[in-house]
């Protein structure tokens, strides 16, 4: 079958699925070669949440259906922002960032590109849940215009996964917000198997994502926001060092005037910064070599660190640290870039 009847067939299954609607006409590619006319939209209730209605297969290629339909511009209509509700499973950290006022310059200047996909909302009638598109729902809400939309039957199975596959194939979750959005799931009983088609993500991966979200606590990340230049290594980084934080050093630096006026990604830096510092010990000590012989006394004042060879020691032995002191320094630099 040729891909044109493949997609002219998919749609018109999922025309029949949708009820009558007042929207008016609009035209699929020519591709398609066919007009979709749509009715009144009405309330359907999706499957309760954790039901497997459908098996994982069909629920994957609903996913890939719903790309299809926006791809052949199928039904698009324009919705009224105020109707449009965000998908029961968050997946985003709220931030106002560059990336967002990028967004709404552009669709400022040149409308909205791209339709987003929803589905009537379970409960509310005459109004939709997103599967994907809640950027650009929340930017054209702030610009005072409607919403361009496909609007398709999905399960509450069908959503989270088309939603985590779209957003995974963008790339537009970052590490940390994906390990919300798969904590989110767990929380709602939904099998590994939905959480990994939903992500994209094969089972140890899932594994390690889900263990690092349990192991942050939620104020803290949603504290520093999304970082999307921060990894899973650093993140992984951070979580170590937690349970050997102090408290009153995570709180001063959450609490800073420079902690929260930087964008997320430095307050990342920041808190992983403070959590990594040595407190620097007071008062002074001896060096001694292994018989016992005293070599040199340290002094500590505040940061400041101060060495006094002891007459003891040979000035030759003195001379000798002090011409390494440049090779240690180097030393020092390369282990901590490792």
């Amino acid at each position: 079958m040729s891909r044109k009847d493949t997609l002219k067939t998919m749609l018109t299954r999922r025309e029949r699925e949708l009820p009558p609607s007042n929207f008016d006409q609009t035209e699929h590619s020519s591709e398609l070669e066919a007009v979709v006319e749509e009715k009144k939209l009405q309330h359907i209730r999706s499957g309760a949440v954790g039901a497997m209605g459908r098996s994982l297969g069909n629920i994957a290629s609903a996913a890939d259906q719903a790309r299809a339909l926006i791809a052949a511009g199928s039904a698009v209509v324009e919705l009224d922002p105020k109707k449009i509700e965000g998908s029961f499973i968050s997946d985003r950290l709220a931030s106002d960032g560059e990336a967002y006022e990028q967004l709404v310059e552009a669709i400022r200047d040149t409308g909205q590109k791209s339709p987003i996909l929803v589905r009537p909302h379970p409960s509310k009638a005459d109004h939709y849940q997103i599967a994907f598109g809640h950027r650009r729902v929340r930017v054209l809400a702030q610009l005072g215009r409607t919403v361009k939309a496909v609007v398709q039957n999905l399960t509450d199975e069908e959503l989270v996964v088309v939603q985590g596959q779209e957003n995974s194939a963008r790339a537009d979750l970052t590490y940390i917000e994906r390990a919300l959005f798969a904590l989110a799931l767990e929380a709602k009983d939904y099998d590994r198997k939905v959480i990994m088609a939903a992500l994209s993500m094969e089972k140890t991966q899932l594994s390690k994502l889900i263990s690092l979200g349990h192991s942050l606590p939620r104020d803290l990340i949603e504290a520093i926001g999304p970082a999307p230049k921060i990894g899973r290594p650093r993140w992984v980084a951070l979580a170590e060092k937690l349970p050997k934080a102090r408290s009153k050093v995570l709180d001063e630096v959450l609490g800073s005037p420079k902690f929260k006026g930087a964008d997320t990604d430095t307050r990342f830096e920041l808190v992983l910064a403070a959590l990594s510092a040595q407190p620097v010990r007071k008062g002074s000590e001896s060096i001694k070599s292994e018989e016992g012989v005293t070599l040199a006394s340290v002094e500590r004042k505040g940061t400041k660190i101060s060495l006094q060879f002891d007459e003891k020691a040979t000035p030759e032995f003195a001379e000798l640290v002090m011409e390494q002191l440049r090779d240690l320094y180097g030393a020092y630099l390369a282990s901590r870039r490792s």
